[in-house]
């Protein structure tokens, strides 16, 4: 490495580090797993009827037009599937490369403002962590959403010193974020600007930023079409079910019963940031004095913000405190180099890797307690898979976290590089397979099976999207009947009266009713 960096002098091997472990974390294995119900199978199914019937304007599932997501992630999967075939990894690239993207806008924003080395710092423990590496690789809309919302956001606290261009690149991911999600893109950047402009006594600037006319028009260039167009094709029925229905009322209620009291997200914050948590407590010891800095001062406003809006909002999912992220890591990044003693960290890192070791043995203990009979039966059948070779890659994971604890050296890159890139390897070489192999895999290949069959299946008892996927043909959702190829919970074949198995894994049941 020395003679390396003799020979190429202005190098610098903390961003070859980083690149190296985003890369490797997001695509070498990007297809390994299923794809995930409901989520992931949604948004692949209607990107494949997008596919096939040719309408490019409104989304299909299963032939019905769905309208609560905008059109932009259906088409960046439609063009993967065209360039790389209609299979998982095709549907997840969006994302993974979205996600890639989001973390070099981090490290790019901080090293600007901060620092090289906070700035790898900041865009290690994001990539790194739990609920990014997780639905950062979901054939989902938050890692493209996500993206435009921070560079947005980005560009905006630029244009605040004096950056005067940068408003106009901000009106383009805005536009580009309410094309991927809607009015929250737009919602997010306003309120964060708002507040920081106040507190710097800049409601001025903050007036000019937000009326500046050729950004207007920018946003409205790009953002604007599709909804128009939308509305021309389906009418008010669109206006109602997006606006009013999956954007208004998700927020005034609940929806799916995905509800939670008012700290629903800082247990969500805890366990997404693994396995960099434990720096929270250390971000509120030197709050004040990282406050003094205007950066910083506009991430604890970023965070705060995010934090209160979904926090009041009565429909909560964990990946809506996606965007709240970038800026909570980049905090982290400046409370890692200040740390006196490192143990605050590495505490929590190994104590939840030794919890991920023994947490196949208490499945047994908990399953008494379960009131769900499908949940029992999927947790029955996954105890196979958490074997020796289980517990002897965690055993080591853990021990490589715990060494750490002899080293001296605060805010020094090996600790977190160690503790970062074990937590990746649990996640995707570990936990991902085991978990699609027991609820994604029996539907794969249930799905494989049913299309070699004449009959069209049947869907009750379960919401499983990525089955028409795999089988690239619709299904009917109602009461199975005589002659009906179904597709359910192994739970629910006592209500369907006499059938023929013509396949069962995991509590997943294909079979014809008799």
């Amino acid at each position: 490495m020395k003679w390396f960096t003799r020979r190429f002098p202005n190098f610098d091997c903390r961003i070859a580090i980083l690149l190296g472990i985003a890369f490797l974390s997001l695509f070498p294995l990007l297809g390994a797993a299923p794809l995930f119900d409901e989520d992931e199978g949604f948004y692949a199914e209607a990107s494949r009827e997008m596919l096939e019937n040719g309408n490019y304007l409104t989304a299909h599932i299963n032939g019905a037009p769905q309208y609560d997501k905008p059109i932009l992630i259906y088409w960046l999967q439609v063009i993967s599937f065209r360039i790389l075939g209609q299979n998982e990894f095709a549907a997840r690239f969006p994302s993974a490369l979205a996600t890639f993207l989001w973390m070099l806008a981090i490290f790019s924003f901080t090293r600007r403002h901060i620092g090289l080395q906070s700035g790898f710092f900041a865009a290690l423990f994001f990539i790194s962590a739990i609920q990014v590496t997780i639905t950062g690789k979901a054939a989902i809309v938050d890692s493209a959403l996500n993206l435009f919302l921070t560079q947005c956001l980005f560009h905006l606290y630029e244009f605040t010193l004096n950056h005067k261009r940068r408003i106009y690149t901000a009106a383009v991911y805005a536009g580009l974020g309410f094309l991927a999600k809607g009015p929250v893109a737009v919602v997010i950047p306003f309120g964060v600007s708002l507040i920081y402009c106040l507190m710097q006594r800049q409601f001025r600037l903050w007036l000019k930023m937000v009326f500046n006319l050729p950004a207007i028009l920018i946003f409205i260039a790009i953002a604007l079409p599709w909804y128009v167009l939308e509305y021309l094709d389906q009418g008010m029925i669109f206006i109602q079910d997006f606006f009013l229905k999956h954007n208004l009322e998700r927020f005034s209620r609940t929806f799916e019963g995905h509800s939670g009291s008012l700290m629903y997200y800082i247990p969500v914050i805890i366990i997404g940031t693994l396995p960099h948590c434990g720096l929270l407590i250390a971000l509120f010891r030197q709050a004040r004095s990282l406050l003094k800095q205007d950066v910083y001062r506009f991430c604890f406003i970023w965070v705060g913000f995010v934090l209160v809006l979904f926090s009041f909002g009565s429909t909560k999912l964990p990946h809506y405190i996606l965007s709240a992220f970038p800026p909570l890591f980049i905090l982290y990044g400046g409370v890692y180099e200040r740390l006196a003693r490192l143990r605050s960290y590495l505490v929590p890192a190994a104590a939840f890797l030794g919890l991920f070791l023994i947490l196949p043995l208490a499945i047994p203990l908990v399953m008494p307690y379960v009131r769900d009979d499908f949940a029992v039966c999927v947790m029955g059948a996954g105890q196979p898979l958490f074997g020796a070779g289980y517990y002897l890659f965690c055993g080591l994971l853990t021990v490589s976290v715990m060494l750490l604890f002899f080293l001296k050296q605060s805010g020094s890159l090996r600790p977190a590089i160690v503790v970062s890139v074990a937590y990746l390897l649990l996640v995707n070489l570990v936990l991902m397979p085991r978990i699609g192999g027991l609820m994604q895999s029996p539907v794969r290949e249930a799905a494989l099976i049913a299309s070699q069959l004449p009959e069209r299946a049947v869907m009750w008892g379960h919401t499983l999207p990525s089955f028409m996927f795999y089988t690239h043909k619709f299904v009917q959702m109602r009461h199975p009947a005589a002659g009906d190829l179904l597709i359910t919970k192994k739970t629910r074949l006592a209500e369907v009266g006499a059938h023929e198995i013509l396949y069962e894994k995991n509590c997943i049941v294909l079979a014809r009713i008799l």
